[in-house]
């Protein structure tokens, strides 16, 4: 028995049922490093580094492993000295978020460095099949094989796959199940005289996305775990997605600095971190800060306005947390801007169904921080399922793809269907009363934010959310009216409301159409909504009919990180321009014009719209699909 076992069987003895992390040889914690570039680059408090290589500066890249006839798009490679795998038993356990409906896979492998040398031992999944190979050196070996069902996993999205192998027998666990067990007859692995660890993803299927996003954990222990070791580690790991937690045992931001209600004297601010802590929120007009305010209360989630500030001025800030324990973390140094004065330009963006893929969302992230806007509006399914149970939909998909941008400029969202319970809606949002519906003002415009997950009673005449919207709408002034909610009014997809491949359809919801002759009524220039993963532009429409001289545009925006989608095979009667694919908008305000554009995930703009106020000559929608054309001017005959 050599040493190395001996202080295993130690370990065991003295510690029964244990698996943390000093039983392990290998330990690797994963989370995509998500920052905007350049100076923006920051990473709010501290995190458990990206696993690196044990060799140092320079290293051969051995031969990849075709998984299912793909080659890998992401490889960690060089984790363990080879003479640190273990031969005689092992356990490889991987710990993964699988929230994409197309397939996608990773394996955790134990090879050698060329294509002549044998693949003795793999553990991996694809598309909700996990699996375990170990390969004789007569070539024989055995094979695990288990399927979940679609959104099997814990809260629909988790797996836990362990294999334990004690010399001749492998069990395979599923969330803390064994699922399948084999024996090793008369044989013994065929170790490679250099072998190597390797996790691999592949991904070919979903662009942008990391082998982080699926796989969160990883582990190598030099031991056989048994059943009730591996039922033990796999709450544990429970344990961090039900608190929210993205780190193990470490005090860190679970979400935020998040940035919400920007007016021209204060901002919103909420974040939340892993414990209890209190707060010290310090800005000012330099990076020397200088005004303080002390949070004493002891809470993981916290609120707090700044307020009594200049307008459209650029301010900074840090927010320092001290736990319990007396550790403190920072946010670093951060920015924002307070909004503009009623005249002068502005410019916003506007993406919704930023749901399951922060890997999508971080790229649009990106590509809006680069245009500057002042605020960004979410059209709602900030998260998928993202209601009481599912605290993880905030803090492992939507904070972590949006946090670099929102942490900078602030968001105005409405709720989904995603977040319809609005209970951690509410939670990490600081908006006007009752938080679901609210109103601001931006400059020359106003914004007027409705629930319509409760559309089938609210939106109808009479209803609650109809007789404040009259009651606003009747009392506004603004140059510029937009509303925004979740569900469609106008929409031409192909089978949410009615299969358009075998009937005809509503092009739209029917509950949420009640509320559309208050738009008409009191002349509201753009209404914006998701829910559809999907762009699509209407032509002005009053009545139910095109009327370019009277009516209100709509605007499908639902492109952030959910799965797309796509239009009925024949066009619908009010649509001027769609897109099938991951975008983001930005509408920019000069006094009584309106610049529009709609720009891809690529980065190459897909739509543009000009609305003139100051003249009175007929309203049209110009679509601009090419960089080469110049865009027209179109002006809006609308009172």
């Amino acid at each position: 028995m050599n040493l190395q076992k001996l202080c295993f069987l130690l370990i065991a003895v003295l510690f029964p049922g244990s698996t943390g992390a000093q039983d392990a040889i290998g330990d690797w914690w994963l989370v995509p490093d998500y920052t905007l570039p350049g100076k923006a680059n920051n990473y709010p408090g501290p995190r458990v580094q990206h696993p690196q290589s044990v060799h140092q500066l320079i290293e051969m890249q051995s031969t990849p492993v075709l998984f299912h006839g793909k080659p890998p798009t992401d490889r960690l490679t060089g984790l363990l000295r080879g003479d640190a795998i273990p031969r005689e038993e092992f356990t490889l356990e991987l710990w993964m978020m699988h929230h994409v409906h197309r397939p996608v896979g990773a394996c955790m492998m134990i090879k050698g460095q060329t294509a002549k040398d044998a693949i003795p031992v793999t553990i991996g999944f694809h598309n909700w099949e996990l699996h375990f190979t170990a390969q004789g050196q007569d070539g024989m070996g055995i094979q695990l094989k288990h399927r979940l069902a679609k959104w099997g996993g814990y809260k629909q999205r988790w797996v836990h796959l362990v294999v334990s192998y004690n010399g001749h027998h492998a069990s395979m666990y599923v969330n803390g199940t064994e699922v399948a067990n084999a024996h090793l007859h008369h044989d013994a692995i065929a170790w490679p005289a250099e072998p190597e660890l390797e996790i691999a993803s592949y991904m070919q299927n979903e662009p942008y996305m990391q082998l982080a996003n699926l796989v969160h954990a990883a582990r190598v222990y030099g031991t056989a775990v048994t059943k009730e070791q591996v039922g033990k580690r796999f709450e544990t790991l429970c344990s961090c997605v039900q608190d929210g937690r993205l780190f193990p045992n470490l005090f860190h931001f679970t979400a935020g600095p998040y940035l919400n209600l920007s007016t021209r004297k204060s901002v919103n601010l909420v974040w939340e971190t892993d414990r209890p802590s209190t707060a010290k929120i310090e800005w000012g007009t330099t990076a020397n800060l200088g005004n303080v305010i002390q949070l004493k209360q002891t809470n993981r989630l916290h609120e707090c306005t700044l307020s009594q500030m200049a307008s459209d001025t650029p301010y900074f800030y840090k927010i320092t947390c001290t736990n319990e324990a007396g550790n403190a973390i920072d946010s670093g140094l951060l920015t924002f801007k307070t909004a503009v004065e009623q005249e002068q330009p502005f410019r916003f963006a506007i993406l919704g169904d930023t749901e399951s893929r922060p890997h999508i969302n971080d790229q649009l992230a990106k590509r809006i921080w680069a245009e500057r806007p002042h605020f960004v509006v979410n059209l709602g399914d900030l998260t998928d399922a993202g209601k009481k149970p599912h605290r993880y939909e905030w803090t492992h998909e939507y904070f972590l793809g949006m946090n670099q941008l929102t942490s900078r400029v602030p968001m105005f969202a409405v709720p989904g269907n995603g977040e319809s319970d609005l209970y951690w809606y509410n939670r990490y949002h600081n908006y006007p009363k009752p938080e679901g519906y609210y109103k601001f003002q931006y400059g020359n415009a106003e914004f007027f934010m409705l629930d319509s997950n409760q559309r089938e009673h609210s939106f109808a005449p009479g209803g609650e959310q109809y007789q404040w919207l009259e009651e606003q709408l009747s009392a506004c002034t603004a140059q510029w009216k937009f509303v925004c909610h979740h569900h469609a009014t106008y929409t031409g997809e192909e089978d949410d409301y009615g299969d358009s491949w075998k009937e005809q359809q509503s092009f739209g919801d029917p509950f949420v159409r009640n509320i559309v002759p208050l738009y008409e009524k009191y002349n509201v220039d753009i209404a914006m909504f998701g829910h559809l993963h999907l762009y699509e532009r209407s032509h002005p429409i009053r009545d139910g009919v095109v009327n370019p001289e009277a009516g209100t545009i709509h605007l499908l925006a639902g492109g952030g990180g959910g799965n797309l989608e796509d239009f009925a095979p024949t066009p619908a009667f009010f649509s001027a321009k769609t897109y099938p694919d991951h975008h983001y908008v930005t509408m920019e305000i000069v006094g009584d014009k309106l610049n529009m554009r709609m720009m891809g995930i690529d980065g190459a703009l897909r739509d543009w719209l000009v609305l003139d106020k100051s003249t009175r000559k007929g309203a049209l929608a110009i679509s601009r699909v090419s960089d080469k054309d110049k865009p027209p001017t179109v002006v809006d005959q609308r009172p």
